[in-house]
């Protein structure tokens, strides 16, 4: 039995997704306020440096957070100098974030951190395993 949590709780998604999902977090959170930023803003950083510039409201989208959280990631960010808003191109009302050198040295950091404590909470599974996990959770969130 799973750190001698009830069977009756092990066979529900939502109570394993749950508790591993808190696991997670505590662990990330720690690795990340080393670097000074936290879960959210390492997320947005992280879409930036994959996807390059974009507006905040797209960057909301892409990561499913509603307006008012979304500003108040990127303002941190933007205090402590890890991505700017420059004016868009081709649209002078949109201002598009885009991350400062900075802002992709402490994402590279980040995501290292980020590997090391799920590899430390996944440690009892091989690599094999915890590809084939993200995979599984990936297709079950898209709905397949």
């Amino acid at each position: 039995m799973a750190s001698g949590y009830p069977p009756s709780m092990l066979s529900r998604v939502s109570f394993v997704l749950g508790k591993l999902h808190l696991r997670c977090l505590e662990r990330e959170s720690g690795e990340l306020g080393a670097l000074g930023i936290d879960v959210k803003q390492h997320a947005v950083l992280s879409v930036l440096a994959d996807e390059g510039p974009m507006t905040q409201q797209e960057l909301g989208q892409r990561l499913g957070i509603d307006r008012t959280t979304i500003v108040t990631v990127v303002d941190g960010l933007d205090r402590a100098g890890l991505l700017e808003r420059r004016r868009s191109p081709t649209d002078r009302r949109a201002h598009l974030l885009t991350l400062t050198p900075a802002g992709r040295h402490t994402q590279q950091q980040g995501q290292h951190r980020v590997a090391d404590a799920e590899r430390a909470l996944l440690g009892t599974l091989d690599e094999t395993e915890r590809r084939t996990l993200i995979d599984l959770l990936s297709r079950a969130l898209d709905g397949r």
